[in-house]
């Protein structure tokens, strides 16, 4: 049973249709043991929800009968205890109903995306279908298109901080990130690296050209934006900006694992901190919190760089949990 040839597109069909004998089902089990065949397993899921959309529509089309005999006999009863007993058992009848309609989306959105996400302190690459490569920094998420990923546009949603080395196709597919931030990267074949915590985007270009589509907070104003290379955007909660940068490599030397300050206020390096390795710095005053460093730290744990940084500035620290409390 190590080839998709042991179980059959058939088979699988009749598994999804719930027609499966428990010899079946015990026989897809033991194949699923393979990763090899797990691809073409969700490529019968894929091509059986797309010959059997019904199930989704006919959850959706019950929901709404249900409202509209709600409706109607509500109209038709006099009684104020019969409407409320009635009204009570279509609400949690819909209740259901819903929650089966949101199942399935989630469901469905799972075949058909794969996500890939890094932990705290891990760094992951990824090669699309396509061929073109995303280094995840810590703490990290994509999703893309578990099918037909390289048919039409090629689309990727970041959460987090990425590095990436698009391929250009022959027919000039874009390749577009998208952020929850109101940012969209377009590209033809690039190298570029995009950052998006919180309420903070950013993308340094270090090769080819890239279109920015954003909205910024402040007039909430649609506006396009071409980066060169050696160009770094920001966008946050004050508006968006844009420098050029002489060295783009500094930016990810997150890669290697590697932590470039330069003059760089602990406030800040606490941020950096939180986000790769979900541990928060706090400093006895305003006045240590503002002391800046400066220098490259190669640190594949938080320890490793807290005690850097605590050496460097000769002061003392204590850790409680994920948190960590600098003093003099």
């Amino acid at each position: 049973m190590n080839n998709k040839n042991a179980v059959s597109k058939k088979v699988l069909f009749d598994h999804f249709a719930g027609l499966s004998t428990p010899l079946e089902k015990a026989l897809i089990e033991e194949w699923l043991n393979n990763t090899d065949n797990v691809e073409f397993y969700y490529q019968c899921l894929n091509a059986w929800e797309n010959e059997n959309l019904q199930y989704v529509a006919d959850s959706i089309a019950a929901f709404e009968q249900i409202n509209t005999a709600k409706n109607e006999q509500i109209a038709t009863i006099n009684s104020t205890a019969s409407v409320k007993r009635l009204g009570k058992r279509l609400a949690i009848a819909a209740a259901v109903l819903v929650a089966i309609c949101g199942t399935l989306f989630l469901e469905k959105d799972r075949i058909l995306n794969k996500t890939v996400s890094t932990t705290y302190g891990e760094v992951k690459q990824v090669t699309l279908p396509d061929g073109s490569t995303v280094t995840l920094n810590a703490n990290s998420e994509i999703k893309y298109a578990r099918f037909n990923f390289a048919d039409n546009t090629r689309e990727v949603n970041l959460n987090g901080e990425a590095d990436f080395s698009v391929i250009h196709t022959k027919s000039n597919q874009k390749f577009i990130v998208k952020t929850n931030n109101k940012l969209n990267i377009t590209v033809l074949g690039t190298q570029f690296s995009v950052y998006n915590r919180s309420a903070t985007s950013e993308v340094v270009l270090r090769k080819g050209k890239v279109e920015l589509d954003y909205t910024t907070v402040v007039g909430n104003h649609p506006t396009v934006l071409v980066l060169k290379p050696g160009d770094k955007f920001i966008k946050n909660e004050k508006g968006a900006d844009e420098i050029h940068l002489a060295n783009t490599e500094k930016v990810i030397a997150w890669k290697n694992h590697d932590f470039l300050f330069e003059g760089t206020a602990l406030a800040e390096v606490a941020n950096i901190v939180k986000d790769n390795f979900g541990i928060k710095l706090i400093f006895q005053n305003d006045t240590l919190a503002s002391r800046k460093i400066s220098g490259t730290f190669h640190a594949e744990k938080a320890d490793e760089l807290i005690d850097a940084i605590a050496q460097l500035l000769d002061v003392n620290y204590k850790k409680k949990n994920n948190v960590i409390y600098f003093f003099n």
